[in-house]
């Protein structure tokens, strides 16, 4: 979760930095910061079928040591086309520890205990937004340059590229020493393996008492899960599209279609404002407080419609002062979204998942209204981090969902899916969001906030677990 949170989010503090060395105009930028996006929308189904059909952790571990290979490439991009390729090579591969990494850990856990497990997770989505802006303060401060070659030069934004991959790095390593989901051997008929899992799991939990004895000698698939193993071709009968094809179609058949549909539309709204407006975060705080003591009297509103266009406003990032903004703003939104994942944690065992996402719809909702009324810079601030971090939450939240929802056999395809859709919504919002608010700003709001309360209504139409 920190490996694809440093990728999507670290960028916002490389681009100010490297916009004059690669020449990249404002419209690049863009195009250039939303490329990780593209490349996870692009192969989050491919993700999908190869955890449901090869397993969870052979998948996480090549795909992470890809994002660290590419990640750490994208330092010697020369301009434009060399940078937005290598960041839609680096999205390719970090699709799949931003979905199946859902799917693995809740396999390993209980559902009384699943949704609390993936909550403590996430706290480390946060920490990598954090990581992110401490490291890019700590080396945007120097100046060093190093020639390389006639024309090439290694200079500090460069080194972020490799600093914000290696936790993906040593995370690929860690999933070396990491076992396959006991739920998705025993989906594939592999009974011995997974209770071989389930002994280690066991002997790894009670090393107080060495003596204890696992006493399980056989496994059982839920009924859900035998049934849908049942009804599956032999592996490998009718090609790589016929297989996909089955492994795709129990989606899309009732009642899983009816749940998929709700869940798309949770993260259509979640991924909205969480990537969205949380793209736009600095620069809109950037352009309040760069109104001094006016912006004390003025809405947010009434200041984003009163300055010039958003997307021309990035062309001012090499300024250090915005730069600064940018670097105090993500890391304050990195702790909101920790400290209020590691709350939650501690009391989602005692409420029910779904009454939790209606909650963090309905706060982010309210958040986003309240919005159009407030002129205090500072209360604008806070509100502007609890719309997103109540909003990003519900991430997780639908995950959570998927995992409980869907058999094992397709779960994996089911949250790649979802979370595609959800990128979709991430990467159009981006590149909308700053026109919209130009033309009609409380209208915007008002939107967002309306999508967030038809997430918090269907919610109620999905099913009890």
């Amino acid at each position: 979760m920190m490996s694809s949170l440093n990728e999507a989010m670290g960028m916002s503090i490389i681009l100010p930095a490297a916009q004059c060395d690669l020449d990249l105009d404002a419209g690049q930028k863009g195009i250039v910061g939303g490329a990780v996006f593209l490349g996870t929308m692009f192969s989050s189904y491919f993700w999908g079928y190869l955890a449901d059909t090869k397993g969870r952790q052979v998948v996480l571990k090549y795909a992470l040591f890809g994002t660290s290979f590419f990640g750490a490439m994208s330092c010697l991009a020369s301009g434009f086309v060399s940078l937005l390729i290598l960041r839609f090579l680096t999205g390719v591969c970090v699709a799949a520890p931003a979905s199946t990494v859902y799917a693995y850990l809740g396999e390993f856990t209980t559902p009384s205990r699943r949704s609390q497990m993936l909550s403590f997770a996430s706290v480390w989505g946060g920490v990598g937004i954090v990581y992110v802006s401490l490291v890019g303060w700590w080396i945007l401060s120097y100046d060093w340059v190093i020639p390389i070659g006639g024309s090439y030069e290694f200079k500090p934004w460069r080194l972020l590229f490799i600093l914000n991959t290696l936790p993906g790095f040593l995370n690929g390593i860690a999933f070396c020493f990491c076992p396959e989901s006991p739920k998705f051997l025993l989906s594939q008929g592999r009974s011995e393996e997974a209770l071989e899992v389930l002994r280690m799991i066991y002997q790894l939990n009670h090393r107080s008492s060495p003596g204890g004895t696992y006493n399980v000698t056989k496994l059982r698939l839920d009924p859900e899960d035998a049934t849908a193993r049942d009804n599956r071709g032999k592996p490998g009968s009718g090609g790589l599209w016929r297989s996909i094809k089955d492994q795709t179609i129990p989606i899309l058949k009732l009642p899983f279609l009816f749940y998929f549909i709700i869940c798309c539309v949770h993260n259509i709204g979640a991924f909205a404002i969480y990537g969205g407006l949380g793209l736009w975060f600095p620069d809109i705080m950037n352009q309040i407080y760069s109104q001094g003591s006016n912006a004390t009297e003025l809405k947010v509103c009434d200041i984003l419609q009163a300055t010039k266009p958003i997307v021309t406003e990035f062309d001012n990032l090499c300024n250090d002062e915005v730069q600064f903004e940018t670097f105090l703003y993500t890391m304050v939104l990195g702790i909101f979204g920790a400290g209020y994942a590691l709350i939650t944690s501690a009391i989602l065992g005692r409420f029910n998942q779904k009454v939790m996402m209606v909650f963090n719809c309905i706060v982010a909702g309210v958040c986003g209204i309240a919005l159009q009324f407030i002129a205090n810079s500072y209360t604008v601030a806070i509100l502007f981090c609890l719309q997103i971090v109540f909003a990003g939450y519900c991430v997780m939240l639908v995950n959570a969902n998927v995992v409980e929802i869907f058999p094992t056999n397709v779960r994996a395809m089911a949250v790649a899916l979802t979370n595609m859709v959800g990128r979709l919504s991430c990467f159009v919002a981006s590149a909308v969001i700053g026109l919209l608010m130009l033309q009609n700003c409380p209208i915007t709001f008002y939107m967002l906030s309306a999508l967030l309360f038809l997430c918090a209504a269907l919610t109620f139409l999905l099913p009890k677990k």
